[in-house]
């Protein structure tokens, strides 16, 4: 198949407050759409991270600290759902996925968390991904909230290409380790955001990754809460970027911040449509 999407009803039900209200609407509109015919575009139901997984990532103290906190449950099934989708991928049964999930993950360190993230969703998955003997990983963070846990996991993996996009100033470049971030200031435009990707994923075209990871906050939008002001038309774009700068290699987006139904529901099936391929000519 072309494209897998891992969903648990337990996202919208459950979810941080947050972020939940946008996730029955857009994965009913996603159904609604006609992308998902069950054969090139198929949902699966996500399942709970495999504690010893997670265990693995974080330390004891934050485990002991997450063991009564009531987004537990739902953040071990968010980590299993990215798990899920990147393994489909990995063992050749989609060629892409898109994983939804119910909290985030891109500001959960090893040992503390905040921001509506719990566990470090990707962090865990590429745990399990070496285990299945994928070494090499790029991602790119194009939620405006800096990514500080992802890049308390990787940021001495050279193995790891990290791009973070955020909407701070300044730029830093670690070549040496492979960390990029780039700020684009409070209030970026399409074409800001849309240019620095281009040169971002530029910088990447030599790492001989294995599978790419998108951290996909539509936060960005300029409805939303984040610092970014993107339009509607700023997603078709950054997909078809990102997806002609894969390639042949796997892709899976993490879904991450955001709050507007009516951003959700336009965004995500844009997204599975450019992994489809299913543009109108």
């Amino acid at each position: 198949m072309k494209v897998a999407i891992t969903y648990h009803e337990d996202f919208g039900k459950n979810g941080f407050s947050v972020l939940k209200e946008r996730i029955r609407p857009s994965f009913e509109t996603l159904m609604e759409s006609g992308l998902v015919d069950g054969i090139d575009v198929q949902v699966f139901k996500a399942w709970a991270a495999p504690l010893r997984l997670v265990e693995q990532a974080h330390t004891p103290t934050h485990m002991q600290n997450m063991q009564t906190d009531p987004y537990r449950e739902v953040a071990l099934l968010s980590a299993g759902s990215v798990m899920m989708a990147a393994e489909l991928v990995a063992k050749g049964e989609a060629e892409s996925a898109f994983a939804y999930t119910g909290t985030a993950g891109h500001h959960a360190s090893r040992g503390s968390c905040w921001g509506f993230c719990y566990f470090n969703d990707v962090a865990i998955t590429i745990l399990r991904l070496r285990e299945l003997g994928l070494k090499r990983f790029l991602i790119v963070d194009v939620d405006p909230h800096f990514g500080d846990g992802t890049r308390d996991f990787f940021g001495n993996d050279a193995d790891v290409f990290h791009i973070n996009f955020h909407s701070g100033t300044g730029e830093e470049h670690d070549p040496e380790k492979n960390n990029y971030d780039i700020g684009l200031t409070f209030g970026a435009s399409n074409d800001r955001f849309l240019s620095a990707l281009k040169s971002a994923l530029e910088l990447a075209k030599d790492f001989d990754f294995q599978m790419a990871f998108v951290i996909f906050g539509h936060d960005s939008h300029q409805d939303d809460y984040g610092g970014f002001n993107l339009t509607f038309a700023a997603y078709p774009k950054m997909a078809q970027m990102i997806r002609e700068a894969v390639g042949d290699k796997g892709l899976v987006y993490v879904l991450s911040g955001g709050s507007c139904v009516h951003v959700a529901e336009q965004v995500i099936p844009d997204v599975v449509r450019d992994l489809a391929g299913r543009w109108p000519a």
